[in-house]
């Protein structure tokens, strides 16, 4: 749509337009100059004021139904009666909408269809849709495109003239092609589409991803005749998103790091012990040799063998808890990944007296996660419990497993430390809150993040028998695997 500059100056095309902004609350933020010659009410008087009382304005709908509109697809058009400032009652042609990426203030335009001036009212309106920051682009149920102003040109690249009138499938990528032609039946039905992201195709080429408003066009008669489409480039947006999800990995690849050094000492100890035995089976290796035992000999051989894979496992471990990578959920056996956790978190503390107890439910098989990101989370978890529990005359460490209702699982670890003071708890998982002396205060607020980017929970509450328990819910697989492990 391109407009003609009108021949004598003029405000700008927002300000001739009837038109009020409220805020969430009903109050009125701006309002125009065609709203104040429209209603009669200068701005001074109605700015602050609450439009719908200000205005005694009736719906020829539900508010609830107008609500939901707003809510579902950004935008309400309909008729409304309301006051002037003289008290004359108007019946008017409603536009309402909501901004694309901040639905928190709605944009009330009026047209009154009685006025001899409706031919410049209809200008106005098409000038603020030339001037909009958002594409607007009409089309009708065959997928023409009817109109088109400077921000769709701008955007993806054809000029007005280049594609009015021809299929708006030139700016969609094919994957995309079934769905818009569902969207016009729908449409064309009278049904409502959803606000939601979706991409276009540049003239270059080049994919565009964007948020977009659907609402249908209807004529004189009130019969539909195509769909407006509201759009606004959200590529500023998805780069932040990536740019989040590459710190927040970032932040979580230091956390396993700041791990690590929790349990260097005690791994150096670990891999110590392969290490010594290794040495003593080379020593009688070298025995039995020089005595003419052969057999002797490949039994310390195989023993060397097997110290050495003792090592190499503890290594592994390590390395796959430090690696750095994308997040890639899949169905994996939740007694693994505990058994794994366990391996890691346990290594060093062979001296406590610590008493470990597992309930498995065989109906919780398998859940949807990232492993190592999940054993991360499980680890930091139960050396949380093992710390916890230094002090404590009993020491029980006790994992569980249990299947829930809406297709999830739930892990429990509970310990029987002193549990967590009351000024902490509703705290626990915010950043910088610990009970450790030296502790940072992070661990828990990244499991916390880690749980939730899984479509899951993470929550604290005391034991029964003293201590905490922790309980995360993850989504499960479809298929629940019995372990044999169970115990």
């Amino acid at each position: 749509m391109t407009v003609p500059a009108p021949p004598d100056a003029a405000p700008p095309a927002f300000d001739l337009l009837p038109a009020l902004i409220r805020t969430p609350d009903g109050r009125i933020r701006q309002w125009t100059t065609g709203a104040e010659r429209l209603y009669g009410w200068p701005r001074q008087s109605a700015l602050g004021q609450s439009a719908h009382t200000l205005l005694d304005t009736e719906p020829a709908e539900p508010a609830e139904a107008i609500g939901a509109a707003l809510r579902r697809d950004g935008v309400w058009q309909g008729r409304v009666h309301q006051r002037k400032a003289d008290g004359q009652r108007l019946d008017l042609a409603a536009h309402w909408s909501v901004a694309a990426d901040s639905p928190t203030e709605v944009l009330e335009v009026a047209i009154d269809p009685g006025n001899a001036g409706s031919t410049e009212a209809a200008y106005r309106l098409a000038a603020i849709v030339d001037s909009s920051e958002e594409a607007i682009i009409g089309k009708d149920l065959a997928g023409r495109v009817t109109s088109w102003n400077r921000a769709a040109e701008q955007m993806l690249g054809y000029t007005a003239a280049e594609i009015i009138g021809r299929p708006i499938a030139l700016v969609l990528p094919d994957r995309l092609l079934a769905e818009e032609a569902a969207i016009l039946e729908r449409i064309g039905r009278g049904e409502p589409v959803a606000r939601h992201e979706s991409t276009r195709r540049r003239k270059d080429g080049t994919i565009v991803p964007i948020f977009l408003s659907i609402s249908p066009v209807r004529d004189a008669a009130g019969r539909i005749v195509g769909a407006a489409t509201i759009a606004r480039d959200i590529s500023d947006r998805i780069h932040m998103r990536e740019a989040l999800r590459t710190s927040q990995m970032e932040l979580v690849h230091v956390s396993r790091l700041s791990e690590l050094g929790q349990i260097a000492s005690a791994l150096a100890h670990e891999v110590n012990q392969p290490l010594a035995a290794i040495a003593n089976y080379a020593a009688a290796g070298r025995r039995t040799l020089a005595a003419g035992n052969g057999a002797g000999a490949a039994t310390a051989l195989e023993r060397i063998g097997q110290q050495a894979g003792r090592g190499g496992e503890i290594v592994q471990r390590l390395r796959d808890f430090m690696r750095k990578r994308p997040t890639e959920t899949r169905p994996e056996p939740l007694a693994e990944v505990i058994e794994e956790s366990l391996s890691l978190a346990l290594i060093g503390m062979h001296e406590r007296p610590i008493r470990l107890t597992r309930w498995l439910d065989p109906a919780a098989g398998t859940a949807v996660l990232d492993r190592i990101q999940i054993e991360q989370v499980l680890f930091n978890l139960l050396r949380n419990a093992i710390e916890a529990m230094a002090e404590a005359p009993q020491q029980e460490l006790t994992v569980a497993t249990r299947r829930r209702e809406g297709n999830r699982v739930e892990i429990a670890i509970a310990d029987t430390g002193p549990g967590l003071p009351e000024t902490v708890r509703a705290r626990l998982f915010q950043p910088f809150v610990t009970t450790k002396a030296n502790g940072l205060g992070i661990g828990l607020s990244i499991c916390r993040g880690i749980v939730q980017a899984h479509d899951g929970t993470l929550t604290a509450e005391p034991n029964p028998g003293g201590g905490t328990i922790f309980r995360i819910t993850l989504p499960a697989s479809c298929a629940a695997v019995p372990d044999p492990r169970n115990v």
